[in-house]
């Protein structure tokens, strides 16, 4: 590791501008020795420090005052940011305010970090790269960024110097590339956040020779290039980056792959010799929840739930779903095409394990609604009471007048009036927008009673018992098949006629534990008549072991945004005949391409799973309806008249970034199938393996540490499954011929430690 600095004869003296004396440093007693006068890490014209008069420079140097923040656990030291940075050449130097009181703040840790890299000959490209470290390391100090920043000298002793010969450069690490070649040394024109118009062909032609040097000319390469591209501002036009790319990947091909002694990038980047890097023992990476994807107000009140509580984003971004599910249902549907709509209820199921606070998540997604809930019905308790007592009233009159006709004290023209009046007597009840814990059948009572609309809500997955014939002999998931799509239900009751209920809307949405779903979706029942398929799954990644203590709570203002918004929902009257909302042409190709693409991975990619992923597109249209009302706030004045609601593409593209949110969520929630514990009982060997080190073993002690293998039977399937997946190999072993052949001895994949 080598870098130039440049050294007045003086310390201390902020006037002073000329630094004439140039340093080559090599090791820590060069640094010494420079640094103990003032300094700057760049030549310029006439050695008048200065951003006009900048020539170049080899050397980035960031500050760390650690003023980001007052905890000192937070602090950053010389070894922690040795630790983020593995392999990178850096030397970093205690500051003339190391562990000194500074402008009323306490003693700490501050220090300066000289990072060498390629030769830079531009000023504003030198400040970028700058910006660019700091946006990675956001505690070195955003003001002392530009490129004529000088630094005040200090006298340290070596010991105190840590100079870390490094393979990588910052901007190789930042960046993610391998070392370049001596040869390939010139610098990218820019490494910050984006890249500027008059270096954008340049920068991309460099990042792609980079890049397929390290992958090949693969997929993996040409996505990397993708997504830098997606830095370029203004953007490059398709048509260029197509050029740049192909002269890339010929010049890859004629002079890179084809010389003397190549060696391919897997060889290459390959540290264990005669193994490949394993097989995720996770059948899926479980994609992030777009957030984005709502509308503003709502997808600040979820980042903010899911930091007050320490919980998965995803958590509060599905329930929210079924907030403005049972806010909209009954009052708006979609129309995808002609002959097709949709209404705009949802069913959700959140899949967590215990102790991820998916109670106080519910609670607080919930408020709004819960808070509406209670002052209406706080403001029409006397009407709710009047009508109580008005039918108390009406079923006396009703029993006197059978009474006189029975005794033929009455006309029977009069007990037709009184049953016509009873008939068309329309009890005020108090509102109820959610039911919990409920049977089937006290559940479609609550349907009828509420013109033929209700949402289930539950942090507990204990529906599916009484679904499933634990609390009761007849299973009836009747109310459920057909709340989600629609379809009449009939209401039989002893001693009365039956009641149907038109086009019924429910909601659904709970909170499961891993073990429910996994009975849920091997039920035979549920699955058989497309009761699973209706559902929406999302699995968070857990959070546990990694929650910080003290959170930042949801302000006010947050939560009085997503509040409003839900109100404005709810205050819907909800009119005799649900409001359409219609496609607009964009929205229209977005959704007809998402179809043409997911259809033919029916029968392949999601065979398995084609119950479910054959009513994602309805999904998805009913996700781009709640998202489109949820965008805008209507007057409720009865003298307005409101636009006809139409779905935009930008927002039928969120819908469908939700809908493969779900999709990849669903692959991993029916892979939670008992057929699918070789996963589990693979991962259990792995951790003990990790847990004593082991470098080498044979089936009999695999047995002795996990004791859930009684049988041979029982564990060669998973060591054979590991072997598969390419984390133990068989080593071969000598056998004489007499005796017992001795058990096969297991090597374990190196790679495994970074796993």
């Amino acid at each position: 590791m080598k870098f130039t600095l440049f050294t007045a004869s003086c310390t201390g003296r902020e006037a002073n501008c000329r630094y004439p004396q140039k340093r080559e440093i090599q090791d820590a007693q060069d640094l010494k020795e420079a640094a103990a006068f003032d300094h700057v890490c760049a030549a310029y014209k006439n050695s008048y420090r200065s951003r006009d008069n900048f020539l170049w420079s080899d050397v980035a140097v960031m500050d760390c005052d650690n003023d980001h923040t007052e905890n000192p656990e937070e602090w950053v030291t010389g070894e922690k940011l040795l630790s983020m940075l593995p392999g990178v050449a850096v030397a970093i130097v205690p500051s003339r305010n190391n562990g000194k009181a500074k402008e009323g703040r306490k003693a700490r840790p501050r220090f300066h970090a000289y990072f060498p890299i390629p030769e830079v000959q531009d000023e504003k490209a030198y400040t970028a790269l700058k910006q660019g470290i700091r946006e990675a390391f956001p505690f070195f100090d955003g003001q002392a960024l530009d490129a004529a920043r000088f630094l005040y000298g200090t006298e340290v002793v070596p010991e105190a110097i840590f100079w870390q010969e490094g393979a990588q450069t910052i901007t190789e690490f930042l960046t993610g590339l391998e070392p370049a070649e001596p040869s390939q040394t010139e610098a990218p024109f820019y490494t910050g956040s984006s890249i500027p118009e008059g270096s954008r062909n340049n920068a991309m032609s460099h990042f792609a020779g980079r890049v397929l040097k390290r992958y090949g000319d693969t997929d993996k390469a040409y996505k990397a290039y993708l997504e830098r591209a997606a830095q370029c501002e203004p953007p490059l036009s398709e048509k260029e980056l197509g050029t740049i790319w192909k002269s890339a990947v010929k010049f890859f091909r004629d002079k890179i792959e084809g010389s003397e002694g190549y060696v391919s990038p897997q060889e290459y980047n390959n540290p264990y010799p005669g193994w490949s890097e394993p097989l995720p023992l996770s059948r899926f990476t479980m994609a992030p929840f777009p957030v984005d994807a709502l509308p503003q107000p709502i997808a600040d009140y979820v980042r903010a739930v899911a930091e007050s509580t320490q919980t998965p984003v995803d958590m509060a971004g599905s329930i929210v779903l079924s907030v403005l599910s049972t806010c909209l249902q009954k009052k708006y549907r979609i129309q995808g095409k002609p002959g097709w709509v949709e209404p705009l209820n949802t069913y959700v199921i959140v899949i967590a394990p215990p102790s991820e606070r998916k109670s106080s998540v519910l609670h607080l997604m919930l408020q709004p609604v819960n808070d509406y809930e209670t002052e209406y019905n706080k403001q029409n308790a006397a009407a709710v009471e009047a009508g109580k007592m008005q039918k108390r009233v009406l079923e006396r009159r009703q029993k006197a007048v059978e009474d006189k006709v029975a005794k033929g004290n009455a006309k029977p023209e009069e007990l037709k009036r009184i049953a016509q009046e009873a008939a068309d007597f329309e009890e005020v009840s108090p509102m109820q927008l959610y039911v919990d814990d409920i049977t089937t059948e006290k559940l479609v009572a609550v349907i009828a009673k509420n013109h033929g609309h209700a949402a289930l809500i539950s942090s507990e997955g204990g529906i599916f018992d009484t679904l499933s014939g634990i609390y009761t002999k007849t299973v009836n998931i009747d109310v459920m098949l057909k709340g989600y799509s629609g379809d009449t239900i009939r209401v039989d009751r002893i001693g009365r006629e039956s009641e149907s209920i038109m086009d019924p809307a429910l909601t659904i949405l709970l909170m499961a534990q891993p073990n429910v779903v996994s009975s849920v979706l091997s039920n035979t029942t549920f699955r058989g008549r497309g009761l699973t398929a209706r559902f929406l799954y999302s699995m968070p990644v857990s959070s546990v072991g990694k929650r910080k203590y003290r959170s930042k709570a949801v302000t006010d203002e947050t939560y009085r945004g997503y509040e409003q918004l839900v109100v404005n929902l709810l205050e819907d009257e909800y009119p005799e005949k649900p409001q359409t909302i219609t496609l607009s042409p964009e929205a229209d190709r977005e959704l007809e391409a998402f179809a043409n693409w997911l259809e033919p991975k029916l029968t392949n990619d999601y065979a398995e799973m084609a119950d479910w992923a054959g009513k994602l597109v309805g999904n998805v249209l009913r996700l781009s309806g709640l998202l489109c009302r949820a965008s805008v706030y209507q007057s409720h004045d009865f003298l307005m008249v409101q636009d006809a609601l139409s779905v935009t593409g930008k927002t039928m593209s969120d819908a469908i970034r939700l809908g493969k949110y779900y999709l990849n969520h669903a692959q991993a929630a029916y892979s939670v199938l008992p057929e699918n514990d070789m996963y589990e009982n693979g991962n259990l060997i792995l951790q003990k393996i990790r847990e004593q080190r082991l470098t080498a073993f044979d089936r009999r002690e695999a047995m002795r540490m996990c004791r859930r293998f009684k049988t041979v039977d029982s564990i060669q399937p998973v060591l054979d499954f590991l072997e598969d997946y390419g984390y133990i190999m068989q080593k071969p072993q000598k056998y004489s011929g007499t005796g017992r052949p001795p058990l096969p001895i297991y090597a374990i994949n190196p790679w495994l430690k970074e796993h």
